[in-house]
């Protein structure tokens, strides 16, 4: 701070002349004051030094009388504006102008700084004050007054700030922002209305709130703003906005009412969210939930289902029924399902065979302008959209025809075979994502394993079989490769399946010592465990448990299994049962591409004689002693077998029959075996 601008000028030193001329002005500085409440008021001599001081002056400078007295007007400005000689400027605007006023920072004796409002003009030796000099009358001096507006500055930049933020919020939002007043004229709206609804600025001002919304919707939502502005509701209510271009888009909106502190109401606002990404996750939800519900019906019903054709029958006709979908059709290769095959419909829904045949061939085989590959390429479900705007003539002639926009084409497969292709039509373009197509495949897979095991277990009951009779000399074989090595002769007697790679053989093996074999088995990648069953002089019996490909688990992936095998040193013949139905070319070739050194040495279809259940009984009455038999009787009627209920032991039963206990188990033991063994060998 500047020594001339602080000090007081000392009595007699020319501050008397100066201020009794001020003085002598009528106005003093208590009416000053009065005039103009809560504000500083101060008077300057003509050089702009402090001559009087109110208390409002002392509270907003901090100078009190005494110490402001001689300050000059320019300490109470920053120091760059000294410098650049503002104070300076400033008086000379009120001498020439009569009165000057500005908003600026005010300087304050500790250093701090107010916003303040002020106002200077000029007295005149004539007593004017805030005159302009026109007749050069001499300058007493000025009048200074001041008024701290520190506070509202804070509250209008805060109010600033406050708009600013909100501003920035509403137009950072992704929603459309909106306000109508009591008549439902548009008033307010954010960028992103414009951007959604598509109007122009000038064109948005005064619309209606309905006239964005698609006709259907209108009454709903009509009803909607009338409960908000005269119920005062907030609602939440759905609907389709319909832009300028004429597109519909779901939207949610949120609305409340706006009323004034006098309760009146005003309008109402709200924001109107776009929901298509929702909604388009509630129709997949939908579609997934309605495929899933379709599947477990083709499930139950499957269980039912006694033939492979009552099977394709079930899943096309439960799909067809299906809301979403259009249409279903089941098709099969006809010579084995190469990919030269000609596809022929087997089972079809809601769709005439004529364009069954020409939808599933031109799927199974698309061509080749068709996005993607396949189904025949892949094994994995293809699917097809848009097919109304499809470059493809013949789908879009498809899709006029018959109403779908997608289309899923599901392989039917198990264990590496394809039992057939499933080709649905649904309805929408969207149908058909990346879950339902994960859901199809693994329905495709359990309906091939369900058409498979229909196969193995009609060989259980079918009234024929086709026999055929392979001879091979492959060691891939380890039936064959075991005779090899051990130079020994073998029957399977039995092949018992735990899993689709894991099965139990039952062998009688002559020629060959116990410990050699052992020997052998132990070596062999894939015999997993060797048991001796029993040595009957030169035989022995003997269970081994063998893992990964074979023959077996190649015939059961087929729908057939081994009759009989025999091997010799090296060289077996295996005779397998398959059912009438089966593709015996596809078997065949199936079996001596996996075992190169084999042969088909002849196929035969033999009649099963008919088995009743009388038959089955005296099959077992011969086998049984009449003590056997009445062991036997006893204890299934007297509860023996209600195991963990029985109130009946061994003893007791063998006390009734009048026998040891140990000879009653004999008896018990014989008969169950003949019994199981009747059960078996009918199977075998």
């Amino acid at each position: 701070m500047e020594n001339n601008d602080t000090e007081p000028v000392p009595n007699g030193a020319g501050s008397d002349a100066g201020l009794g001329s001020v003085s002598d002005v009528t106005l003093e500085i208590g009416e000053l004051t009065a005039l103009v409440s809560d504000h500083a008021v101060a008077l300057f001599d003509a050089d702009g030094r402090v001559a009087r001081w109110n208390e409002g002056a002392r509270q907003v400078t901090g100078y009190d009388e005494e110490s402001a007295i001689g300050t000059h007007y320019r300490v109470f400005f920053r120091e760059a504006e000294r410098e650049g000689g503002r104070p300076d400027r400033f008086l000379e605007a009120a001498r020439a102008d009569g009165r000057a006023s500005d908003d600026r920072w005010l300087v304050r004796r500790d250093g701090s700084q107010l916003w303040v409002h002020e106002v200077l003009a000029p007295i005149w030796q004539s007593g004017a004050v805030g005159a302009v000099d026109t007749d050069g009358i001499d300058l007493l001096g000025y009048g200074w007054f001041v008024h701290d507006r520190t506070a509202e500055r804070e509250r209008r930049q805060q109010r600033r700030e406050e708009t600013a933020i909100l501003e920035s919020i509403i137009e950072a939002q992704p929603d459309i922002l909106y306000a109508y007043d009591a008549d439902g004229n548009l008033t307010h709206w954010n960028d992103r209305f414009e951007q959604e609804i598509g109007y122009e600025t000038d064109e948005l001002a005064g619309m209606s709130p309905l006239s964005f919304i698609a006709p259907e919707d209108r009454d709903r939502l009509g009803d909607a703003i009338d409960r908000i502005l005269t119920a005062g509701e907030r609602i939440t209510a759905e609907g389709r906005v319909l832009t300028k271009d004429g597109t519909r888009i779901p939207y949610e909106f949120n609305s409340a009412r706006i009323i004034d502190d006098d309760g009146t109401v005003l309008g109402f606002t709200g924001i109107g969210r776009d929901i298509s990404d929702r909604k388009a996750r509630e129709r997949e939800l939908e579609r997934l939930e309605r495929l899933n519900a379709v599947v477990r019906t083709v499930d139950e019903t499957m269980v039912a289902a006694e033939t492979r054709e009552a099977i394709e029958r079930t899943v096309v006709e439960t799909f067809a029924a299906a809301e979403p979908y259009r249409f279903a059709i089941f098709g099969r290769a006809a010579d084995g399902g190469s990919p030269e095959s000609r596809w022929e419909p087997r089972a079809w829904a809601e769709i005439d065979e004529s364009t069954a045949d020409d939808v599933l061939t031109s799927f199974v085989d698309p061509p080749a302008e068709a996005p993607g590959q396949s189904v025949l390429e892949t094994d994995t479900v293809s699917r097809y959209r848009n097919l109304a705007s499809s470059s493809v003539e013949r789908w879009q002639a498809h899709a006029a025809e018959l109403g779908h926009e997608a289309v899923a084409v599901v392989p039917i497969v198990a264990s590496e075979r394809r039992f057939g292709v499933l080709v649905i039509g649904a309805a929408e373009s969207a149908a058909f994502n990346d879950r339902e197509r994960e859901v199809l495949q693994e329905f495709g897979g359990t309906i091939g394993h369900a058409i498979n095991a229909m196969a193995v277990k009609r060989l259980l009951y079918v009234d024929s079989v086709v026999e055929l009779e392979f001879e091979s000399t492959d060691q891939q074989d380890i039936c064959t490769d075991l005779t090899a090595q051990a130079d020994c002769r073998l029957i399977l007697e039995h092949v018992l399946p735990l899993t689709d790679e894991e099965f139990v053989y039952y062998l009688t093996i002559a020629g060959a010592s116990p410990e050699h074999i052992r020997d052998l088995a132990a070596a062999h990648p894939q015999i997993d465990n060797c048991r001796a069953l029993e040595v009957d002089g030169e035989e022995t019996h003997w269970e081994l448990v063998v893992q990964g490909a074979s023959i077996p688990s190649l015939l059961a992936d087929h729908g057939a299994r081994v009759r009989s095998k025999i091997a010799d040193s090296g060289s077996s013949n295996t005779i397998v049962e398959a059912s009438p139905d089966i593709d015996v070319r596809e078997l065949v070739d199936a079996v001596t591409t996996a075992y190169p050194e084999t042969s088909l040495r002849s196929k035969r279809t033999t009649e099963r004689p008919a088995t009743t259940t009388r038959d089955f009984h005296q099959m077992v009455d011969a086998k049984l002693t009449d003590k056997q038999r009445l062991a036997l009787e006893t204890a299934y009627y007297g509860g023996y077998f209600d195991w963990p209920t029985r109130t009946i032991d061994a003893g007791d039963i063998a006390d009734r029959l009048g026998i040891a206990r140990q000879t009653f188990h004999q008896h018990l033991r014989v008969a169950q075996e003949k019994l199981f063994a009747a059960y078996f060998d009918s199977q075998s």
